[in-house]
């Protein structure tokens, strides 16, 4: 469903060139949910950048449902791509209630419905969708978006990116600035709506159990190329502390 042939991505500072991406090649399946691993400066942010469009790889295609989108702009990608942030305030619109930010993500890909206003029926639907996640969320929908917590807020951004089903879905470290209860919480909560939806889904971790433990495939990027693809009975097979000597190489 969505292929990845030939990415690079070269960033030049003065007479010096940095490959942050090297010659990238990936095919996911529909409904496939992968989780990438990496040190920093491996180049998983960029190669999300370049994914959702807010970057152009210097040379390499994009294909979508067969569809090369490499030149579509960010905004063209929003009703395909759903991206999920490590800081739970780029989610949602602060000064927003919990209902305003729900509606703004019920009409992605139909901007022209935000000339009505938010409907009864549409206040039912979000009650519903937020009561799924026992947190009683569903009691909020007036209260704006800054007076939550950060796990309340990243759940509702999760919510948001899934309201209407995209093609991709992409976690940029969506658990890493929440404490390891909620983080937890909110990866059983990501788990339970990718499954549900079989949503193709790409996920950024540093926590390596979560890497192991989520996903059907995990793959490992190292200087800006792919070092590691595994799936299956292979991965499971992994362990925390196998990966963490992994990331040792890169010292």
């Amino acid at each position: 469903m969505i292929s990845l042939k030939n990415i690079a991505q070269e960033f030049h500072n003065g007479t010096e060139r940095n490959h942050v991406l090297k010659c990238i090649n990936l095919d996911i399946p529909e409904g496939q949910f992968i989780t990438v691993i990496g040190g920093n400066g491996a180049g998983k942010s960029t190669l999300f950048n370049i994914i959702n469009g807010n970057l152009r790889p210097t040379s390499g295609a994009i294909f979508i449902d067969g569809k090369d989108v490499v030149r579509t702009s960010h905004s063209s990608r929003a009703a395909m791509i759903s991206r999920v942030y490590q800081d739970p305030n780029f989610g949602v619109c602060p000064e927003l209630t919990i209902a305003e930010n729900m509606a703004l993500a019920n009409a992605r890909g139909n901007w022209k419905w935000l000339r009505r206003a938010i409907r009864k029926k549409d206040i039912a639907f979000f009650e519903q969708k937020l009561a799924e996640f026992e947190l009683e969320l569903e009691t909020m929908l007036r209260k704006k978006a800054s007076l939550l917590s950060g796990g309340q807020r990243q759940v509702l951004t999760l919510l948001m990116a899934t309201l209407q089903k995209p093609r991709l879905l992409l976690l940029d470290e969506h658990t890493a600035a929440l404490d390891p209860k909620i983080a937890k919480q909110v990866m059983g909560i990501t788990k339970n709506l990718v499954d549900n939806q079989k949503i193709t889904t790409i996920m950024i971790s540093h926590n390596m159990s979560d890497a192991i433990t989520y996903g059907d495939r995990l793959i490992m990027l190292r200087g800006g190329e792919i070092v590691m693809d595994v799936s299956g009975e292979e991965k499971q097979a992994l362990t925390p502390a196998e990966l963490i000597t992994m990331f040792e190489l890169d010292a």
